[in-house]
Formats: C-alpha cells, sequence, structure tokens
C-alpha cells in the first residue's frame, strides 16, 4: 500500500513540474497535448508486455499521459 502510495506521489510531482515548466515557457497546447499522448502510448506498451510485472504502475503512467492530454486540449 506504501508503494502505491509513494508512486502516485512521485507521479504528480512529475505531471505537476512537466505542466509548470510547459507553462512558464509558453509551449503550445498541442506540444503539450503530443507529449500526453507519447507518454499514454509508453504506458500501454508496457502495460501490454506480458513479461513486465510493475504492479499496476504502467496504468499510472497511461492515466498521467492521459491527464496531461486533457490539459494540452483545454489549452489555448
Amino acid at each position: 500500500m506504501l508503494r502505491i502510495a509513494i508512486a502516485l506521489l512521485v507521479l504528480g510531482l512529475f505531471l505537476s513540474f512537466i505542466i509548470n515548466i510547459a507553462l512558464r515557457k509558453g509551449v503550445s497546447g498541442i506540444k503539450l497535448m503530443l507529449l500526453g499522448i507519447n507518454i499514454t502510448l509508453f504506458g500501454g506498451i508496457i502495460a501490454a508486455d506480458p513479461n513486465s510485472n510493475f504492479g499496476g504502475i504502467e496504468y499510472l503512467i497511461a492515466l498521467a499521459g492521459l491527464i496531461m492530454s486533457i490539459i494540452g486540449l483545454n489549452r489555448e
């Protein structure tokens, strides 16, 4: 249980760090959305691999990419 909480905390910090830098530098929403799609695909590939055993972290990576894509879509 503690491992999942730490993973969520690290994932949240990573997302907030990337989005904060992107908003400060004026990155377009398209680039942010493409980065989110890329992260989603990366998490999906790890989740589909039968030899990987990360205990559900790969689904959190895919979810983080989806959240980043939605933020990029809402940004003008």
